[in-house]
């Protein structure tokens, strides 16, 4: 089957519908967290996951944070103050919606985080030292997270010699064979490796082939959303940087 992956959705509509229209006919979708958080449609990119079939979700730390399972003192003032507009937005049905999310899914062929198999909410992997450590606690030949906002992928070999990248992937296609993978789609909503198009990854599951994808999409709209909305300044202006 070929799967959609997606994380770090971050309330971007625009965005996201981008990347379901870029992904065409998919066997399903798995949703790596981070629904909500900094962008200005919260509710609506809640309604969305909830209209596709099928689809996997898990929840992540911003998610956490707009129904008060997580402290925000680890949060910037920017950060906060997003989470607080956040809260303010979702109605009972939509905290309902994300009180419910795993944060973890574990099958034989893979395994869903939405930050680490270590801390599946608030963990950054994109170093050696870290995803060596994390190898240890999973088994399944790859392990898909996200919380990065960055696309990349470590190998196990990799990890263990030191040399996993934090730099973005440089390749379109990753087979996943005789070697184990952790793997990071990107983020839909809010990237943060220099580039600001929209990242996602497709996953044919028989042939074990992940392609990592990043699309345009009318970033002006979504900034003017947020105007719209009264978000802080400094998330309106990263959309069109990448960072």
């Amino acid at each position: 089957m070929t799967v959609l992956i997606v994380s770090d959705i971050h309330a971007n509509l625009v965005a996201f519908e981008a990347v379901l229209e870029a992904a065409g006919d998919v066997s399903t979708i798995w949703n790596l967290g981070d629904v909500v958080g900094y962008g200005p449609k919260p509710r609506e990119c809640i309604d969305r996951i909830t209209q596709l079939q099928p689809v996997v979700s898990l929840i992540g730390n911003h998610d956490w944070a707009a129904i008060g399972r997580l402290q925000l003192d680890e949060f910037n003032p920017v950060a906060r103050y997003a989470t607080y507009w956040t809260t303010a937005q979702l109605t009972a049905t939509h905290m309902k919606y994300l009180e419910g999310l795993p944060n973890r899914v574990i099958e034989d062929d893979w395994m869903l985080v939405h930050a680490s198999p270590r801390h599946p909410i608030w963990e950054y992997v994109y170093t050696a030292k870290a995803a060596h450590e994390n190898f240890e606690l999973f088994d399944a030949p790859v392990c898909f997270l996200g919380h990065s906002h960055v696309q990349l992928f470590i190998s196990e070999t990799m990890a263990r010699s030191g040399e996993a990248p934090i730099q973005p992937v440089d390749c379109d296609t990753l087979l996943i064979d005789s070697e184990r993978f952790i793997v990071n789609p990107g983020s839909v909503g809010q990237p943060r490796d220099n580039n600001p198009h929209a990242a996602f990854a497709l996953y044919d599951t028989e042939k074990r082939v992940v392609t990592f994808r990043r699309i345009p999409y009318d970033i002006e709209k979504t900034q003017q959303q947020m105007e719209a909305a009264g978000l802080p300044r400094p998330l309106i202006t990263r959309l069109a940087l990448g960072v």
